[in-house]
């Protein structure tokens, strides 16, 4: 369907999806504030659900950049803040845990739509197999609209950027780490399955379960990092992930072979589902004013969106038509870089530089 577009082009796609993902949350931070959680349910899945079977009709990209990028990007976008800003006010004694445990459901489809779509695609082809993907999306989007309630009493309205965040040095550095992050980890979401078959032995089979294997192991890793950060903080395991998956990047540099991309993989999964578990509990650890949660949440995951909105398409510009991996590994790895000194700055500003402080 895509034949023909480059894969900057194609990217934007998915860029786009993400970048409204974030930044429709500064409008449903103080939304939810307010009290309109039950509006956000019904909104952001009733476009989900029309996004995907409107995707089973389409046949050229301004199509599939309306439906896949727009509607459900912008569907994502009114679900993707209320859910930890939900979770929060539930647990309290292990919220980085409790947030990191509620995420497991993006990891969950990210392994099961893949499979689904790769299975019924050659059968019944692509638009009946992505009518499935939306009677799946239907199915599992009532649980929330019956299930999840806000316990905090609705807030007046309230502007939707908190000036005073401004201020604080910690926060803004917090929110320029979890910039770099996402930026860098989405890269390998996005084209590890092209790496794999360009500088790899990897079949074209296995190749097209990468992504499974990556979203498996990011199951792991939104649990398991979770609950040590609520016992050492979650500052400290985000700057500790994202360090481990600098170098784990580079690695990438020299891999070769099926075995050692699978290895890759599970571990860069892990890591990845430890770091886009935690910005949430992160935000909430250095947010002193509890009733302004879903702001801050919302102007740190807006901030977030507009490097998601242009990492992908410049990796793709990167990687080229003659295949420049190394650029586009180099560029991930640096971004990950970043982060980590971005993080270990807001760490100091504000605990200090001692190690052995829980943030």
């Amino acid at each position: 369907m895509l034949r023909g577009n480059t894969s900057s082009r194609i990217a934007w796609i998915g860029s786009t999806q993400a970048f409204l993902l974030f930044l429709v949350s500064l409008v449903t931070g103080p939304l939810f504030d307010a009290g309109h959680l039950r509006w956000l349910l019904w909104i952001g899945s009733g476009l989900l659900v029309v996004g995907m079977f409107l995707a089973s009709i389409t046949s050229a990209y301004r199509q599939v950049f309306l439906t896949q990028a727009l509607m459900t990007g912008l569907g994502f976008g009114c679900l993707y803040l209320p859910a930890p800003a939900v979770v929060s006010q539930y647990f309290h004694a292990s919220t980085a845990l409790a947030m990191g445990a509620s995420s497991t459901g993006s990891a969950i489809g990210g392994i099961v739509y893949p499979i689904v779509f790769n299975q019924l695609q050659p059968r019944v082809g692509f638009g009946w197999a992505t009518h499935v993907l939306g009677f799946i999306l239907l199915a599992t989007s009532v649980v929330p609209l019956f299930l999840m309630k806000s316990k905090a009493p609705p807030r007046p309205s309230r502007s939707l950027i908190d000036r005073s965040a401004f201020r604080d040095a910690p926060y803004l550095f917090l929110k320029l780490g979890l910039f770099f992050g996402v930026m860098g980890f989405y890269i390998i979401f996005y084209y590890v399955e092209l790496l794999g078959l360009a500088r790899t032995d990897v079949s074209p089979t296995l190749a097209s379960y990468l992504l499974v294997i990556i979203n498996a192991a990011s199951l792991l890793g939104r649990l398991i990092p979770g609950y040590y950060a609520d016992q050492v903080g979650t500052i400290n395991v985000q700057t500790a992930v994202a360090f481990a998956s600098t170098v784990l990047t580079f690695c990438l540099l020299a891999i070769r072979a099926a075995a050692a991309l699978v290895v890759f993989s599970v571990l860069y999964g892990f890591m990845a589902g430890a770091f886009m578990g935690l910005p949430a509990a992160a935000v909430v650890s250095l947010s002193p004013d509890k009733s302004k949660i879903g702001t801050h949440l919302g102007m740190t995951l807006a901030f977030v969106g507009f490097g998601i909105l242009v990492s992908n398409p410049i990796a793709g510009a990167i990687l080229g038509d003659g295949g420049n991996w190394v650029g586009l590994m180099v560029w991930c790895a640096g971004l990950l870089a970043a982060s980590v000194g971005s993080l270990v700055v807001s760490r100091i500003l504000k605990v200090g530089p001692g190690l052995t402080k829980v943030i």
